[in-house]
């Protein structure tokens, strides 16, 4: 009986024994499965974490890319010279755009800093030795570099450059152009959207693996050593997320993410301890219940309880980090769609349908719900049904990318692009598609807007070329029209006035005159011609010319006008603002030849921001709008950007010379204004010129007195480099009544001149010269007699000769082909201005 009971009762033991351990090895197997599921929750959240913030990166480094690379480029093609003036203007406005980055500045080949967007670092020491600098003259890498942390010189700040190289047309390295940034600039909001505070993330360059950020205040002891970084960056899957071990024991959760566009790298840890805490405590708790051989029976329910606790908490921890994956979709901008090829559905994050248009409990069935949204715009519809049956068919890349674009409710169109995977069985068959869903309207926006101006900056470049060449032209031609009218006049003086001679050379004087026009109308175009500015009201000018295209319009033609700036004065020549109306006109009249309606308006406006017109931005201030509309043709997108080029015209040969619009284009640049072109193809056309107002009294109009007195032997220097017209001068000089003394050399007239500087009494010079310009003839001689009157002709000076003219104390600015009463005027005027300014040298 004893013995039965022994028996019993230790069959009873090793029954409570067998017992504790199947639910120990049963407790200990849930413990390590739910250490599996807490660890597999802690990666998927750091790899989510990680890819949204390398998504973010790519973002921020894609705006600097474009920026850099069109600066890069307009440096490259001539288009932007860094030690100009307007450089620093120029780099300022796009810094300015860019609110994640500090200043922007180009350096030359030696590192010295050109120019910059902040004026007070234009001056800092070299950068030669930073290491965005010499990667970008070495050549390695990509075309955008992102250098390593250095300090700033003016602040102490934790700086970091992101460079590209300028090289000329050959090759040749010139410099880096730079955007600098806070140390922290890609962090994003990397500390709102960290599931915990101990989570790290550090940015490393894939070339060399030098830490470019450690994230979010003092991250750096929280690095990953060398000798476990080394083994991630081998791996054939590194964004695959893992449990790594350092060498001090500890083991740390590792997820990295490599940016697609830029050869970054983003790594996000957790300290392994810190994340299985929880498990940790309740692994202690489950274990000494489960070892408790005494409370075995005892907690047996409550063991039980206790791990479906447990396991309840960790699929809210679980729900928890999923939530934390979203918000970090949600921080990145992002959406996230998934399609299951087994059941057939879709799931949509809320940002995703927010993305498409969708509303919150809106449905999408089946793979190609996307194609049957009414939002999605019909020319996208099949490229996406053919990207997404292509990745579907194992066709083409392992990631699918494309952009379609969704309408909005306000009928703007947003540019969505989705990126994403197939998960394939092992026979290839696509079971599971998972992506995400960027929106990238603003980044559109900006491509297109880089574009526009490239090609505005191109029209501008283009032109000044033409206008160059149009002046160099214009002045050759003058000094020939100066020949023919000269000894035109001169031929003419001394044939008898009834004669078949004197009507002859009539004629070739009045061939000369229409010569000089048309050379006056290239130099208004090439900004050539001297001008003298005076105060005027524009609208009475615009009234003048209104009045003269009413008296011949063509009964088919119906002029409409409103003129409402009575007050609105600018500064310009008379002339070339009522040339600059009147070839508008003409040419709205031309481009309806068949009748139409041509509408002239005249308001005054007020800018308060710059605005982007066809041929360069307008700063704010106050302008004057003169605006032409027919009901013509339109104008052709291809004819658009020719609109102003010298001697380009669609109405075929011996119809026009193609100048009216390109002397209208010459005389708005020339007055500080700017032009807007707006044309649909067969709605007609609108010029929009824009003249900056000013305000003072207009000058008064004063009579013109044609006649001067002849010269009383007064001695003149005269100076051009052809001697053909020094000849023809020096004989309408001896006609006038002074005595000329002739060089076709500005050196050899400056020696005689120092040999007697009391011998001449006026200076008669030309401006182009290849020894001495004209202007550094009048400075030499006034260094001797400060009182000398210096008469300058021209055919063409450039832009700025009157500013070089007055400059050098030219007392008359004169302009060439020379006419002998235009002469006769200019010399007594010089003459007659010393005089009431100085005394008469002695002789």
């Amino acid at each position: 009986m004893d013995s039965d009971r022994v028996s019993l009762r230790t069959g009873g033991v090793l029954l409570v024994v067998l017992v504790e351990l199947v639910v120990a090895a049963t407790v200990g197997w849930g413990l390590w499965t739910l250490r599996r599921e807490t660890l597999a929750g802690e990666l998927q959240a750091l790899a989510s974490l990680s890819a949204a913030m390398a998504v973010q990166a790519d973002s921020t480094l894609g705006v600097a890319d474009a920026i850099l690379g069109a600066t890069r480029a307009e440096l490259g093609d001539g288009l932007l010279d860094p030690t100009s003036a307007g450089a620093h203007d120029f780099l300022r406005a796009r810094a300015d755009a860019l609110p994640m980055f500090r200043s922007m500045l180009i350096v030359d080949a030696e590192g010295r800093r050109l120019t910059s967007s902040r004026e007070e670092i234009r001056n800092g020491p070299s950068v030669a030795h930073l290491d965005f600098f010499i990667t970008a003259r070495e050549g390695r890498g990509p075309s955008l570099h992102v250098g390593t942390p250095f300090v700033g010189h003016l602040d102490g700040r934790a700086s970091i450059g992101v460079s590209m190289d300028w090289r000329d047309r050959q090759g040749q390295f010139q410099g880096v152009v730079v955007l600098v940034a806070d140390a922290g600039f890609l962090d994003g909001h990397f500390e709102q959207i960290a599931p915990q505070p101990d989570v790290a993330m550090a940015l490393y360059r894939n070339s060399d693996r030098a830490l470019v950020s450690d994230g979010p205040g003092d991250g750096a002891a929280r690095l990953l050593p060398a000798q476990v970084l080394g083994p991630l960056w081998a791996d054939a899957t590194p964004e695959t997320p893992r449990l790594v071990t350092l060498p001090d024991g500890r083991q740390r959760l590792v997820a990295l993410h490599r940016l697609q566009r830029f050869p970054l790298t983003v790594v996000v840890s957790r300290d392994a301890e810190v994340a299985l805490a929880d498990w940790t405590e309740q692994a202690w708790l489950v274990g000494s219940f489960a070892l408790s051989a005494l409370a075995m029976t005892l907690f047996l329910s409550l063991r039980n309880a206790r791990e479906q606790a447990l396991r309840r908490q960790a699929q809210a921890a679980l729900a928890t980090e999923q939530a934390c994956a979203v918000r970090a979709f949600q921080a990145a901008q992002e959406g996230h769609w998934e399609w299951d090829a087994h059941t057939q559905e879709n799931h949509l994050s809320p940002r995703m349908k927010e993305l498409l248009g969708m509303a919150p409990d809106e449905i999408l069935h089946g793979p190609d719900g996307l194609l049957h949204l009414a939002r999605l715009h019909p020319d996208d519809v099949e490229p996406v049904r053919a990207v997404l049956q292509a990745h579907q068919q194992g066709q083409g890349s392992e990631v699918f990318d494309f952009t379609f674009r969704i309408r909005q409710d306000d009928g703007q169109w947003r540019h969505v692009r989705s990126r994403g995977h197939a998960w394939r069985d092992p026979d290839g068959a696509a079971r599971f598609f998972s992506g995400t869903g960027t929106d990238i309207t603003a980044e559109i926006a900006v491509q297109q807007q880089n574009l526009q101006l490239e090609a505005q900056l191109q029209r501008a470049r283009k032109m000044e070329a033409l206008g160059t060449l149009a002046g160099g032209v214009a002045h050759d031609f003058n000094n020939i029209l100066a020949a023919v009218i000269g000894y035109g006049e001169l031929a003419r003086s001394a044939a008898p006035d009834d004669s078949s001679q004197a009507r002859h050379l009539d004629h070739v004087l009045q061939a000369g005159q229409r010569g000089k026009a048309l050379v006056e109308r290239i130099l208004s175009f090439s900004r050539g011609a001297p001008r003298a500015r005076t105060l005027l009201r524009l609208e009475p000018v615009v009234d003048e010319v209104l009045q003269l295209l009413a008296a011949s319009l063509p009964a088919s033609v119906r002029l409409a006008q409103r003129l409402n700036a009575p007050e609105a004065i600018i500064s310009g020549d008379v002339t070339m603002v009522y040339e600059a109306a009147m070839n508008l006109c003409t040419n709205a009249l031309q481009a309806m030849p068949q009748g139409g309606a041509l509408q002239v308006a005249l308001d005054e406006i007020r800018l308060e921001v710059p605005r982007q017109l066809f041929d360069r931005s307008l700063p704010a201030g106050r302008y004057a709008r003169l605006s032409v509309t027919d009901s013509g043709a339109g104008i052709a997108p291809d004819v658009m950007a020719r609109l102003f080029e010298p001697f380009f015209t669609t109405r075929g040969p011996h119809v026009g010379t193609g100048l009216g619009l390109a002397v209208v284009h010459g005389v708005m640049v020339d007055l500080g204004g700017a032009i807007d072109v707006h044309s649909t193809p067969g709605q007609g056309a609108c010029f929009e010129l824009y003249f900056p107002c000013v305000d003072g009294v207009p000058d008064e109009a004063r009579p013109v007195d044609d006649t001067a007195p002849p010269g009383c032997g007064q001695t003149v220097l005269l100076v051009d480099d052809e001697p053909g017209l020094v000849e023809l001068a020096e004989e309408l000089l001896a006609g006038l009544g002074y005595e000329p003394v002739g060089f076709a050399s500005s050196v050899q007239a400056l020696a005689e001149f120092q040999r007697d500087p009391d011998r001449f009494d006026l200076v008669l010079t030309d401006e182009v010269m290849p020894e001495m310009t004209g202007t550094a003839l009048a400075q030499a001689v006034h260094a001797v007699r400060p009182d000398l009157p210096v008469v300058l002709a021209s055919g063409y000076g450039g832009p700025q000769l009157a500013a070089r003219a007055a400059g050098a104390g030219v007392t008359v600015l004169l302009r060439k082909p020379l006419v002998r009463a235009e002469l006769a005027r200019a010399m007594a005027q010089a003459l007659g201005a010393c005089a009431l300014r100085l005394q008469p040298p002695g002789r």
